[in-house]
């Protein structure tokens, strides 16, 4: 089996302008609208939320709805710039900025809330992955939602450091990922199952432990 590279440089261009009505197209995409609604209305009201990467801003009107503080970050200005043709006045309520989740020029605990989707499982390699878990537990200060794959196979794959995650982990495995960075599991939504690969997506809910810092 060949193995698979970060995707990550590839979303600029007219890809990026495009991004938003390519993904819309595909049937999961729904559910994880859905699921992600829910899992924001089990939240406070009123938290401040950094979304990375921000893309095109997919979830700002949750976030708008809930009275959140909304903050992105992304690594491509093109998809910031989609972003803004796409939310239209919703882009002024949020203050994003161009960076890498690998190294974010943000304090310590500075947000309530990290979400992040479609981007450790199926963009950037493993060893990046690890390193943008870290951060991402580092600048929240109580909830994350964090999109994983999991495998059904109850048994966690090795990791090459230099390949994408996919569904390499099982349940036991993303929830050590997570348990390392002081994340806990709160929750899990399903939002794409392929029987045929063994593999399930899900938005999971996280809340950062109390001895984490």
């Amino acid at each position: 089996m060949g193995k698979s590279g970060a995707k990550g440089d590839s979303y600029y261009g007219k890809v990026a302008a495009n991004y938003e009505k390519r993904r819309t197209k595909q049937g999961w995409w729904q559910v994880e609208q859905e699921q992600m609604q829910s899992l924001l209305e089990t939240l406070p009201e009123g938290l401040s939320v950094l979304d990375v990467p921000f893309g095109t801003g997919r979830f700002v009107p949750y976030y708008v709805e809930r009275g959140f503080t909304i903050h992105g970050l992304d690594a491509s200005i093109e998809m910031l710039s989609a972003a803004r043709e796409s939310l239209g006045d919703n882009f002024n309520k949020c203050k994003v900025a161009v960076g890498s989740a690998m190294e974010m020029d943000f304090n310590d605990n500075q947000f309530d809330l990290l979400v992040s989707t479609r981007f450790l499982r199926d963009i950037i390699v493993a060893k990046d992955a690890k390193k943008a878990l870290s951060e991402f537990a580092r600048v929240t200060k109580q909830y994350a939602i964090i999109q994983l794959g999991e495998n059904t196979r109850d048994k966690s794959e090795d990791i090459d450091p230099e390949v994408i995650l996919e569904s390499k982990l099982s349940a036991e495995g993303n929830a050590e990922l997570l348990g390392e960075v002081g994340l806990d599991v709160v929750e899990k939504r399903l939002v794409k199952s392929d029987p045929e690969a063994n593999s399930n997506i899900y938005h999971i809910l996280c809340r950062k432990a109390a001895n984490a810092d």
